[in-house]
Parts: structure tokens; C-alpha cells; sequence
């Protein structure tokens, strides 16, 4: 639900949010606003 609620910010911002994956490294979330 945190992640959802991010998201729609984000959105409302004019920004992007998106997710990187790397096996065994971990996940980075990323956030870009305008």
C-alpha cells in the first residue's frame, strides 16, 4: 500500500517512479520528480 501511495504522488508531481533488480545485489527503487 506505501508503494501505491508513492506512486500516485509521484504521478500527481509530474514525476516517475520505477524499480531496478539485480540477483543476489538487491532492489533499488528510484524517484524523479519534475
Amino acid at each position: 500500500m506505501g508503494l501505491f501511495i508513492t506512486k500516485q504522488i509521484v504521478k500527481l508531481h509530474g514525476g516517475r517512479i520505477w524499480v531496478e533488480s539485480q540477483e543476489h545485489a538487491g532492489t533499488t527503487f528510484f524517484i524523479e520528480v519534475a
